[in-house]
């Protein structure tokens, strides 16, 4: 069994440069008719034929400016944070709740600045593998403590003697 033979398709020659040549593409800014295939811009948008960049220049520029971007990132972010703990947290009890555990809890921060952070709650003879619990915290005053309460689920109802580890931005 022989396949159809398919029309094909008439070869273009090589690509010129000539300007009474006919349009190849639009112009990427206007759209006119454009008539070197080199060229991204018509006569009308670039009338000095000045040299247009190379797609390695614009991708360079593109590149650079995604760098510059997460370095000012990086600056803003580092001032947020800065002068904001480190906190440290005691557990001073625990009460039975509906669903799990009244804790309460004060919290400690060291640093020039009011923040809120995150504490990890675990077993006082933290056992290893224990996936701990964690507890936010209210906003903190610079240099000050907060007494709190929270509810914890993962330890059951009874009272038991628990341990906090709070996290330093």
């Amino acid at each position: 069994m022989s396949l159809p033979s398919q029309p094909s398709l008439p070869l273009r020659g090589p690509a010129r440069a000539d300007p009474d040549a006919e349009p190849s593409h639009p112009c990427i800014r206007c759209g006119r008719p454009v008539a070197d295939p080199s060229a991204g811009l018509c006569e009308q948008c670039n009338p000095l034929e000045l040299a247009q960049p190379s797609a390695t220049q614009v991708h360079g520029i593109a590149a650079f400016g995604i760098v510059a971007f997460v370095v000012v990132l990086a600056v803003v972010g580092h001032a947020a944070i800065a002068g904001v703990g480190p906190f440290t947290g005691v557990v001073l009890g625990t009460a039975p709740a509906s669903g799990g555990l009244t804790l309460t809890l004060t919290v400690h921060n060291a640093g020039s600045r009011s923040g809120a952070t995150t504490c990890e709650i675990v077993p006082a003879s933290r056992p290893a593998g224990f996936v701990p619990e964690l507890v936010q915290t209210p906003p903190i005053p610079a240099g000050g403590d907060l007494q709190f309460t929270a509810l914890v689920t993962k330890f059951g109802s009874t009272p038991i003697q628990l341990a906090s580890d709070c996290q330093s931005p």
